[in-house]
């Protein structure tokens, strides 16, 4: 299997797109079960729980349990210390996994400030996460994804939310999710293996193939979603491999 233990892979246009899992996919989901290869599904989605992607998934038709999903806002919770207290710019989805690794959630005397997807950003919240960056307070952000996919066309992501509030203190978040490293190396941990041993397999250039080289790992671009070959092939980080689709990716890691 081209030296590679572990898998990871990105989700929106790469496992599915809109409300129905690319073709294939599935299938391949099942083979390694079937091989006892180890993947996770990894999400910079920071507002929704992994049961919920879990269960999104299991609709689709792709196995899939809560233990198989990493989300942005749980390589947060995995890497800040129990204890620290954190006022949230972020949905249920971020809080109550912050809160079940013993982060407190607190708008007074906050010793970090998260910043994630929030559809109920307004300017009082922008206000208090500007005071409290300003009195000392560590700004986190889940992700700097700038959009995302709705059925009916396309919404801010955390991107924009975490743009005004580097604008209003002037200064730059800690990033966790892709393609910066704390995301993957969380993942990592999680699998129990080195870089040098897993792959990431995603649609996007600047994300999922760019997190691979950050950490050290394969990857392999998926034109399932939003990349093309010609634009693959000419990246500053180029992919490891480039596949059109599931069956080529079988033949690529299964074919001896």
């Amino acid at each position: 299997m081209q030296q590679i233990s572990a898998l990871l892979f990105d989700l929106d246009g790469t496992v599915y797109r809109g409300s129905d899992a690319i073709p294939g996919a599935s299938d391949f989901i099942q083979s390694l079960k079937a091989r006892n290869i180890p993947f996770l599904f990894v999400t910079n989605r920071g507002n929704r729980r992994p049961e919920q992607v879990a269960r999104q998934l299991v609709e689709m038709g792709i196995p899939c349990t809560a233990d198989d999903v990493l989300t942005s806002a749980q390589a947060v919770a995995m890497q800040l210390e129990k204890g620290t207290r954190a006022y949230c710019l972020g949905e249920e989805g971020l809080t109550s996994v912050l809160e079940e690794a013993g982060i407190r959630i607190t708008e007074e005397n906050a010793q970090a400030v998260i910043v994630s997807y929030d559809r109920g950003m307004n300017y009082e919240k922008l206000s208090k996460a500007l005071r409290l960056i300003d009195g000392g307070a560590r700004f986190i952000a889940t992700n700097t994804d700038r959009l995302i996919t709705v059925e009916d066309g396309i919404l801010p992501e955390a991107g924009p939310l975490v743009a005004a509030v580097q604008a209003a203190t002037g200064k730059e978040p800690e990033v966790f999710g892709k393609p910066e490293r704390p995301i993957m190396d969380a993942a990592l941990a999680r699998l129990g293996k080195a870089a040098s041993d897993c792959a990431i397999i995603g649609d996007n250039l600047f994300t999922d193939i760019l997190a691979g080289h950050k950490s050290g790992m394969k990857s392999i671009l998926i034109l399932t979603g939003v990349a093309t070959r010609a634009e693959g092939e000419a990246a500053q980080h180029k992919p490891t491999w480039i596949v059109e689709n599931y069956q080529e990716l079988e033949q690529l890691l299964f074919d001896e």
